[in-house]
């Protein structure tokens, strides 16, 4: 089954700012016992079937979405 096709929105992060592609956020991860904060390059904020979703490139490259929003916040706006 597809996806349906992502629409464009907008989000807000744990302070209350709105999030737009370009901006630099930061988010909790956890693995077991331990967490940490990433960095995140925003490129897109999308409307998806499972709710607004934030997706662009972590530090070392890799492709991420988030899409638990109360856990993000915006450290650089461009």
């Amino acid at each position: 089954m597809s996806e349906p096709h992502n629409r464009p929105a907008s989000a807000r992060d744990f302070v209350g700012k709105q999030i737009k592609p370009g901006d630099v956020v930061c988010y909790c991860v956890r693995r077991g016992s331990s967490m940490w904060l990433k960095t995140l390059t925003v490129l897109a904020v999308q409307d998806t079937p499972r709710g607004i979703c934030v997706s662009g490139t972590s530090d070392t490259g890799r492709r991420i979405r988030i899409y638990n929003l109360d856990n993000v916040v915006v450290v650089e706006s461009k």
